[in-house]
């Protein structure tokens, strides 16, 4: 026991010794060139910035995009009506695939159509005035039509049923006049009647006495019954009549029905071909006429010739638009961490033509973000960009339609000590 003591009392001198010993001046420099370093760098890790980004692919444009036509069908081109950097307005047609049509007579046919308007009474259309036309697959709608506008127009002008309604008109006037007539002869005959009457029955009262003989009687008997028996054929004749001006009544009703339904069926059946024939001719636009939906700038993207053969979904023909709307850019964003997207976060884009080392880099921030992934699973994104295309570089890039580049989204501008205590805090929750 008192060995152990004394160890330790003599353990306790030399860690004393050490303690109270003074550190060199290299280990006093040392300690605090490592304590510098470390404020160092957190002070530069305070301020160096190291966001977190998706990378995606860019195209920039404009809100109005270029228009492009492509070729809808296999076939030759038939004429071609513009020439490369044309300046067209918007339904200026630019091309016609081969067709069996004759597109100068569809296109008369067009202009006249379209200055049609149908009310819900009537309408005109100048068909006498027009010539034969080469329609192709637009004649039987043609053809169609012009046969039920002639029906409806023949109808109106002609009137067959007003005809009818006149005819029964007459009728009617007649049989009224012959009616009155035979109401005043059965009247007369009503009187005669009564006087016949009146005779027979003084001659009867005289055959009784034998003032008079059996054949005088029997004479004014056959007067009497001639005189009721005509009145009787009256009476009948009065039947007749009135029945025929039923008759004719419900023929003037019938005919004015059939008249009205007859010019509204011939109307809408006109209307209807009218119709289908407009649809045929935009159907025909739209299988064999490439046209400008927009004023602009036509460009061609290759050398086209009449008679050369294009396949369908070539593309033949691109329209700047003349109005310079504002400037976008399209990101297409993998569905990797997309979820972290959200409307107005920063982007900078490298365009491919501007290398950003020389160049700098556009601005710009998130407009929209698509619902639903493409089918190649990526995440439309719509990004506004500046009015005027100035890099970070304070440099002006020129626009031109569909520049390619990448893009950075900055979804989390963390500074670099954040993000090094982020990931040391996800290391002790692991």
């Amino acid at each position: 026991m008192p060995e152990n003591s004394q160890h330790i009392e003599l353990r306790s001198e030399e860690v004393q010794e050490i303690l109270e010993a003074t550190p060199s001046w290299m280990i006093r420099w040392g300690n605090i060139l490592v304590l510098s370093l470390i404020l160092m760098f957190l002070f530069i890790s305070w301020f160096v910035k190291y966001p977190d980004i998706i990378a995606s692919q860019a195209l920039i444009t404009t809100i109005i995009p270029p228009q492009k036509e492509y070729a809808t069908i296999n076939g030759k081109i038939a004429s071609i009506l513009v020439s490369d950097n044309d300046t067209v307005s918007s339904g200026t047609p630019l091309a016609i695939l081969e067709n069996t049509a004759n597109y100068n007579d569809v296109f008369l046919l067009k202009s006249i159509i379209d200055t049609i308007t149908v009310n819900n009474k009537s309408f005109e259309f100048p068909i006498a005035s027009i010539p034969v036309l080469n329609l192709g697959d637009i004649q039987q709608n043609y053809a169609t039509f012009e046969l039920d506008f002639l029906r409806y127009i023949n109808n109106k002008k002609y009137q067959p049923f007003s005809n009818e309604e006149n005819a029964n008109l007459i009728s009617k006037k007649e049989l009224t006049f012959r009616l009155q007539v035979q109401k005043a002869q059965y009247e007369s005959g009503k009187a005669e009647l009564a006087l016949q009457k009146k005779d027979l029955d003084r001659n009867k009262d005289m055959f009784n006495k034998g003032l008079i003989a059996a054949q005088a009687y029997e004479r004014e008997e056959a007067n009497y019954i001639r005189a009721e028996s005509n009145l009787t054929s009256i009476s009948n004749s009065i039947s007749q009549t009135r029945e025929a001006i039923s008759n004719a009544n419900k023929a003037s009703k019938t005919t004015t029905i059939n008249k009205s339904t007859e010019e509204v069926l011939l109307f809408k059946t006109a209307v209807q071909s009218f119709n289908q024939l407009k649809r045929a001719i935009k159907d025909w636009e739209l299988r064999y006429v490439l046209q400008s939906n927009t004023d602009g700038k036509v460009s061609f993207l290759n050398t086209w010739t009449v008679n050369q053969t294009v396949n369908q979904g070539d593309l033949l023909f691109t329209i700047i638009p003349k109005e310079n709307s504002a400037y976008i850019a399209k990101l297409k964003t993998p569905a990797q961490n997309s979820g972290k997207l959200k409307v107005g976060q920063r982007v900078n884009i490298k365009l491919q033509n501007y290398p950003d080392t020389e160049f700098g880099t556009l601005q710009g921030h998130i407009e929209s973000i698509a619902l639903f992934p493409d089918e190649e699973g990526l995440y439309l994104v719509n990004t506004s960009l500046p009015k005027t295309l100035i890099t970070s570089y304070k440099k002006k890039i020129p626009f031109k339609h569909e520049m390619n580049g990448s893009a950075e989204i900055i979804t989390e501008d963390l500074r670099l000590i954040q993000r090094f205590f982020s990931q040391l805090k996800n290391v002790f929750n692991n």
